[in-house]
């Protein structure tokens, strides 16, 4: 809230401008309008020092009722029309995540489609994004953020091998001799509420904090025939599921090791995820030609050459 002189105290816990919202103590959903006469041109998201602790130590973060039912299902309808392939995403941006690239569609486990607002200019700056910035600008107030790309994801029913493997994000990205600055924070929403059963995303609790990329190989015979990889798993690792309600996130860091099960369930899991990286990393990435599409002629082998062979603990 505006913390100027005259500015209006906030409304008491739970209670904010033009909406009623129920969140535990420490998070706050402030939305712009007007209160007690004063315009309030805000839209935030105020994360707990319990949510940035976990971010920070464990490398994922909840954030509960991110959005209202009525804007997830706004998201709702225009995801459904790139599941329907309604509006369409060329080459290798919509594939399945856990197959190869010319795998047919009726066959799919994990739908694919990268930038949907590349290809559909009218979801840029939708709620969702919004609000993941002002989160972004909380978690790093002292590095410019900015959105790197999108994704959706989905996991058809009863789709037992709808496995994410296990990985960092770092394998997918351009290595640090690139791009020195590797801050970043991963929001995944909850389309569908999720489980385990149907597949919720899992991960390693502080696994991130050595800041070191683990052997990772591609589950396809290249990155070429498919674009998933997998990580190295050790016994010490202690695996964590994060399963959030319809319209709330789980945020992640860009080295903590996660991945998520197949989908055992009657429903589907649809996942909208953004990401909000360091400003200047994002500039060195398109610089170097890479801009999160499948499509793009720079791969993952030019980037991480020499992690393919070398073993980091």
């Amino acid at each position: 809230y505006d913390t100027t002189a005259g500015a209006p105290a906030p409304p008491a816990a739970g209670c904010y401008a033009g909406r009623l919202i129920s969140l535990p103590v420490g998070m706050a959903r402030v939305h712009a309008s007007h209160f007690m006469g004063a315009h309030l041109d805000m839209e935030k998201y105020v994360l707990s020092d319990a949510q940035k602790r976990d971010f920070f130590e464990k490398g994922l973060a909840t954030l509960d009722n991110l959005l209202t039912e009525e804007e997830v299902a706004e998201i709702e309808a225009v995801y459904n029309r790139f599941m329907s392939r309604e509006i369409h995403v060329p080459g290798k941006d919509f594939c399945d995540m856990s197959k190869p690239f010319d795998t047919k569609f009726e066959d799919y486990s994990i739908i694919n489609c990268m930038l949907p607002t590349k290809y559909h200019p009218p979801l840029e700056g939708n709620i969702y994004e919004r609000l993941a910035a002002t989160v972004a600008a909380q978690l790093f107030p002292d590095t410019p953020m900015a959105k790197d790309y999108d994704q959706l994801l989905n996991k058809r029913p009863g789709k037992a091998d709808a496995v994410f493997g296990w990985h960092q994000d770092m394998a997918y990205w351009p290595n640090t001799k690139m791009t020195p600055l590797t801050t970043t924070v991963t929001f995944s929403l909850a389309i569908d509420s999720t489980s385990e059963a149907s597949g919720c995303l899992r991960y390693v609790p502080g696994s991130g904090k050595p800041k070191t990329l683990r052997p990772h190989h591609a589950l396809g015979s290249s990155r070429d025939d498919a674009h998933a990889l997998q990580a190295e798993m050790y016994d010490t690792d202690e695996v964590v599921l994060a399963p959030v309600p319809r319209g709330s996130v789980t945020i992640h860091d860009e080295w903590v090791v996660h991945g998520s099960g197949g989908n055992t369930s009657s429903g589907e899991r649809r996942t909208y995820v953004v990401a909000f990286r360091a400003a200047e990393t994002v500039k060195l990435e398109r610089a170097a030609g890479f801009t999160h599409s499948h499509n793009d002629e720079v791969n993952w082998d030019t980037f991480h050459a020499h992690e393919t062979t070398t073993t980091q603990t």
